[in-house]
Formats: C-alpha cells, structure tokens, sequence
C-alpha cells in the first residue's frame, strides 16, 4: 500500500498513532456534535438573535444558555476531529487517496444537497418571516450556503493541505542545505511543542490574533477555521497530548465552564455597546478571548471524556455515528419549518423547543433507517451500503 506520511519530526512525538488504533470515543463525540445542530437551530427562534432568525415573539433565558452553549465550543470541536480524522486517513492510506475520498465524502453531497438546500429554505425562511410564502423570495436568497458553509471550509481546507504537501516535498528538493534543513525542523519543532503542550495558551493566541479583524464567527474566517484544523492534524501525531487530554479531561471541562460563566455575564454588555454604535475595546478583547478560551477547553475536554468513557465499539453508538451525517445534511429544513409553524401556537417556548427537537429527530433517523441506510444513498454518504 502506497502510504505518503507528512513529516513526523515536524509534527509527531515518539508515540505514533498506529493503524490498529480505533477511535469509537471520537466517532461518538462527531455524532453527538453533529446532531446538536438541530438542538442549536431549534433555539434560534426563542431569544433575540437580532433580526438574523425569524424569532417566536417572547424570549427563554433558558434556550438562550443552551444556544450559547452548545454555539462556543461545537464548531472549533468539528473542525479539530476534521483535521484529527483527516491525518488518520493520510496515515493509513495516502495523501491521494485523502484527496480523492473527501472529494466523494464532501464534494459530491455538496454538489446534491446544496441546491438543494438553496431551493427550500428561502421559502421556508418567507414563511417564518410573514406566516406565509406569498410575495416570493429575492434572488440572492437561492445564493446562501445556510449550514453547508462547514463543508465549504473543509474543501478548501483539503485543497490548502494538498498544495502544502507538494511544497514541502519541493522545499526539500530545492533546499539541498543540510544545515538549512536541521535549523527549519529545529525552529518548527520548537513551535509546535509550544502549540502542543497540554495548556494550550500558544494557540489561544494564536486564534486571538486571527479572530479579533473579524469577530469571533468562524463562517466568515476560514483562517480561524483552519486553525483549529491543523491543530487537530497535528493531535493526530501526538499520543502524549491525546493521553494527557484523556487524564486531565475534568480540568478542561472546569476550566471552560467558569470561563462560559464569565461569558454570559459579558454577553449582553457586549451586544448593547455593539447595538448602540459603541465601542469598547478591551471588553471586546476579553469576548474573544472568553469564546477561545471556552472553545478549546470544552473541545479537548469533551475528546478526553469520549476517548476516556466511550473508547468501545457500541452498536447503538455506531448506528448514531452511521446516521449523523444525513442527520446533519437533512435537518435544517425540518426544524426550521417545525418551530415556524408554531409560532402562532400558544405553549411555553420551552415545550415547543422539545416539540421541534423530538419532530426532527425522529423524521431524520427514521428516513435515515428506511431510505438511507440499506440503499445506494448510504454509500454516497458513508461509503458503505449496510445490512
């Protein structure tokens, strides 16, 4: 088997990942992450979001922690197990064969659910704006990569590290220096020790720098994104880290939750300075600085608890597991329509938030189990057909 590994003095300690190695834990915790998406856009409907998302006409406080929440740490978390994922498969097979199957794992479905997508949701969008689709939809609104935008990031994210790839092997050739060589790898060695150490304060850095030009949203920064990538592709290489995060998974935990508790208390400062045309820098800098830290304490948390608890194979884990990605694609329409169409119902916001949880849920695994998994679909989606 052809098997083009990246530089392991570079980007690995002496503890290598082996083949034999399988990662339930983290396939659990994906599938979780990825079903939380509904539970994030069953929120979105219950407190103010601004004018961003057609809202119900009161507000639950309630909702509103469980969207910031679940908002902080999922989508740093989905982008480390990308890279993490993305270097176990370059490990094992090739960086070719990694090309080629995020092409047909990634591109493809984008290429069948995006339009897809672009044709529904800006009829349901109308529908929660007004109570009903008459007038039609702007144009531009067939042109939004509504929650695809995730995958956008991880193409682009293949085609950089394919184009870095080549240039390290060109920088080699072209550099022929040996002593120019050992001063590279020692100075990278050293960065990325620093990057690696299991207090993570380089990279919290590191992400303060790219995310204050533009806000702490990764949908309009895939260089932040990117980040948070390329640290999961070089925890792929350090057994050491991934034990340490495994043992020392309750302090991560606590120390994001006394950060998100300082969070939510700066929250609505922040948004009423931001709202009335104001600014104030170094409460902004500490809103930042509060969302990367929430980030990838929760993040390296939550995979040292699934690798620590959760590290077996279990059917009903990996039928989760097999359903999260049609769960993740198909969902958004569902719950968008399901909370809009209560609005005019009179309940407490949290039953109705329940309501369109459970709703989506069950239409999304069950079309999963009887038009999905057994069929063509699951091996467009998955790889496999299963039995």
């Amino acid at each position: 088997m052809n098997r083009t590994t990246v530089n392991n003095d570079l980007i690995s300690d002496k503890a290598d990942q082996g083949a034999a190695v399988r990662y339930y834990g983290l396939d659990a915790l994906r599938a979780v992450a990825m079903a939380l998406g509904i539970v994030l856009h069953a929120s979105l409907p219950y407190f103010n979001t601004y004018e961003i998302w057609p809202s119900d006409d009161g507000e639950s406080l309630a909702i509103w922690v469980v969207f910031e929440f679940i908002h902080i740490w999922r989508m740093p978390l989905f982008f480390i197990l990308g890279g993490f994922f993305g270097a176990l498969v370059v490990q094992r097979r090739s960086w070719k064969w990694y090309r080629n199957q995020r092409w047909r794992r990634i591109g493809l479905p984008l290429i069948v659910f995006l339009p897809l997508i672009a044709l529904v949701m800006p009829y349901i969008w109308l529908y929660g704006l007004q109570g009903s689709i008459k007038g039609g939809v702007e144009i531009e609104s067939y042109f939004n990569p509504w929650h695809l935008w995730f995958l956008f990031h991880l193409l682009t994210f293949v085609i950089v590290m394919a184009i870095w790839n080549m240039s390290r092997q060109l920088f080699s050739k072209l550099i022929p220096s040996e002593t120019i060589r050992i001063v590279w790898q020692s100075s990278a060695r050293t960065f990325l020790r620093a990057i690696y150490f299991p207090v993570p304060f380089a990279l919290g850095v590191i992400l303060m720098i790219v995310l204050i030009p533009y806000g702490a949203e990764l949908i309009g920064n895939p260089l932040a994104s990117f980040t948070y990538f390329l640290f999961g592709y070089g925890l792929f290489h350090r057994a050491s880290l991934m034990k340490s995060i495994k043992h020392y998974w309750v302090a991560y935990i606590v120390t994001g939750s006394v950060g998100f508790i300082v969070y939510l208390w700066i929250v609505p400062q922040v948004t009423d300075i931001y709202n009335s045309g104001g600014e104030n820098a170094g409460l902004g800098l500490l809103f930042i600085g509060l969302k990367v830290v929430c980030a990838v304490t929760f993040s390296l948390g939550l995979i040292g608890f699934a690798e620590q608890h959760l590290n077996t194979y279990n059917s009903r884990w990996r039928w989760l597991a097999d359903s999260s990605y049609w769960v993740y694609l198909s969902h958004l329409p569902i719950v968008t329509f399901v909370t809009f169409l209560m609005f005019n119902i009179s309940a407490p916001y949290e039953i109705k938030f329940l309501i369109a949880i459970f709703i989506t849920c069950l239409l999304t695994l069950v079309t999963y189990r009887f038009f999905i998994r057994r069929t063509f679909a699951s091996v467009f989606l998955n790889g496999r057909r299963y039995e």
